[in-house]
């Protein structure tokens, strides 16, 4: 399969909430209650944040991570897979293109892809508890 990682475009804002919602849905939860809080990507969003795309042959997008600049230290606000494209690297591509732009990030992770990150070499520094 033939994946490259390129800029995100706005006019895709509606198609990486999608990818949101359905990876996040993968993994269970409350789709609803994160809907508008966490798994919504706006076009004004893409354009003010470092975000990309891992796109298949027909260049459409599978996965994206977003990286939010901050003079209080850069976040990793995405990384999100399309289900069907799990567990092929994509995740991790995405991961050390963000780590390559920002060597020192934070994030919070669910407690689903910890065991992602920390493949990865991310280190938990603490816990957050979510009401969602």
């Amino acid at each position: 399969m033939q994946i490259e990682l390129r800029s995100a475009r706005p006019d895709e804002a509606e198609h990486l909430s999608e990818i949101a919602r359905l990876a996040k849905a993968h993994w269970g939860g409350q789709i609803d209650r994160w809907r508008e809080a966490f798994l919504t990507v706006a076009r004004d969003y893409i354009a003010a944040h470092w975000v990309w795309v891992a796109t298949d042959s027909s260049y459409r997008a599978i996965a994206f991570a977003a990286l939010k600049r901050a003079a209080a230290g850069d976040v990793l606000e995405h990384l999100w897979v399309l289900p069907a494209y799990m567990r092929l690297g994509l995740g991790r591509r995405l991961f050390q293109r963000v780590a390559t732009e920002s060597p020192a990030f934070t994030f919070t992770s669910d407690p689903n892809a910890e065991d992602f990150y920390c493949r990865l070499g991310a280190c938990i520094i603490g816990q957050v508890v979510s009401d969602y």
